[in-house]
């Protein structure tokens, strides 16, 4: 698998315009690897084929694995296919969905209400080994490629001559069982339904700011003395240059057992109140700016779903005095200093994505009267020391041969 994916990668891009069927590469691509895909996962219900285009070739070549149950086209459904960037740099494994189909039901919405779905089904798979960040294979929003971009659920990339069979064939498995386990879910119902049930939970959960303050007071309960009626507010400070490690018995106190589920409880809660006192500090500053139109654009994306990679949509003026849409990943903890906290990998390519349109607000003394923040804008790595605390694990499947 790796020699016949590396082929592509090295021949795909040698000037010809028309798809040439009787070059090597067309070989590979639509006989090959398909052919040793079959042999591999030996599915009677899959239905697996690649494609160079038709007539002229594409920039984006591919190959597809289908459950025939589902979908026998790429227009429309849910699948797996492995998409080539268009420079040949690499390729990706993704599941995916038709864009054509969201095009004939949505018209101008296609990529917004691709989008929804695509973080419906990240929300749902929950934790792999793949990547819920965007993927990139052209040149932007007016290049086929973005159609594929829309409409990707979950993904892994390949750099070119940095592939083996052993992740390749662990990956595939991977994606598969994800694949599987979604399409048992749908039981009678076709695609296009549950596109139209996603799409209608998907609009309905949206709130405004003001909504997303009221519900977090709803569902939070301090168990702070905190005056009745007193409406908390976080103060904005500098960062300390050099945290102190003294006196962690004082912020923190050691225990000798720790009461998992009650700690767990009181994270969630205190995540809840940091971001509910965030979008009231973003309305108090918009108004401040003098951009009260902006307030019921701001969004709270953790509640739609935890794949976006920051919790809250705001707006903010840069150094120029233009308004520019910012992503707020909120970091709140009941310690009254800055302690270290959980970044995701989802998070920190999010960061890179949006770049000094993404900003961390980390708020600490949450439970106080008067909590403390600060705002670090740009790039998670730029402004964080990371330090890798974990790893995830998963069979090593017997290496394959060409």
């Amino acid at each position: 698998m790796k020699r016949l994916f590396q082929k592509i990668l090295n021949e795909y891009i040698d000037g010809s315009v028309r798809v040439d069927s009787k070059s090597d590469v067309y070989n590979t691509l639509i006989r090959q690897i398909p052919n040793t895909l079959t042999k591999m996962l030996n599915r009677k219900d899959f239905i697996i084929k690649g494609s160079m285009g038709q007539g002229n070739k594409t920039q984006y070549p591919w190959i597809a694995i289908m459950n025939k149950n589902l979908t026998n086209t790429t227009q429309k459904g849910l699948y797996i296919v492995y998409l080539f960037r268009k420079d040949m740099s690499g390729f990706y494994i993704t599941l995916a969905q038709g864009i054509t189909n969201f095009e004939n039901l949505y018209k101008s919405k296609k990529y917004e209400y691709a989008t929804k779905v695509a973080n419906y089904f990240k929300s749902q798979i929950g934790n792999t080994s793949f990547t819920n960040g965007d993927i990139v294979l052209g040149d932007g929003k007016h290049d086929l490629g973005y159609g594929y971009e829309r409409t990707t659920i979950i993904s892994k990339f390949y750099q070119s001559n940095n592939i083996t069979n052993e992740v390749l064939y662990a990956d595939l498995l991977e994606l598969v069982q994800i694949y599987d386990f979604i399409v048992s879910h749908m039981e009678t119902a076709s695609y296009d339904q549950i596109i139209k049930n996603v799409i209608a939970d998907e609009d309905n959960n949206i709130l405004t700011a003001e909504e997303a303050i009221e519900k977090i007071k709803q569902t939070v309960d301090p168990d702070n003395e905190i005056p009745f009626g007193f409406e908390r507010t976080i103060i904005e400070v500098i960062p300390k240059i050099d945290r102190t490690n003294k006196f962690k018995r004082i912020t923190n106190p050691k225990v000798s057992k720790i009461d998992y589920l009650k700690k767990a409880s009181k994270d969630i809660r205190n995540g809840l109140l940091g971001e509910q006192l965030v979008m009231s500090y973003e309305i108090t500053k918009l108004t401040n700016l003098g951009l009260q139109e902006y307030i019921s654009k701001i969004k709270w994306t953790s509640m739609e779903s935890d794949t976006y990679g920051y919790d809250i949509e705001s707006f903010d003026v840069n150094e120029n005095g233009k308004v520019i849409p910012i992503k707020i990943e909120v970091k709140t903890t009941g310690s009254k200093v800055d302690t270290e906290f959980f970044v995701s990998k989802n998070e920190i390519e999010t960061s890179k994505k949006y770049k000094k349109n993404y900003c961390v607000y980390r708020l600490y003394d949450v439970n106080s009267q008067s909590p403390k923040f600060y705002k670090a804008y740009g790039e998670v790595e730029d402004n964080f020391i990371l330090d890798p605390v974990t790893f995830k694990a998963r069979y090593k499947y017997p290496q394959i041969v060409d």
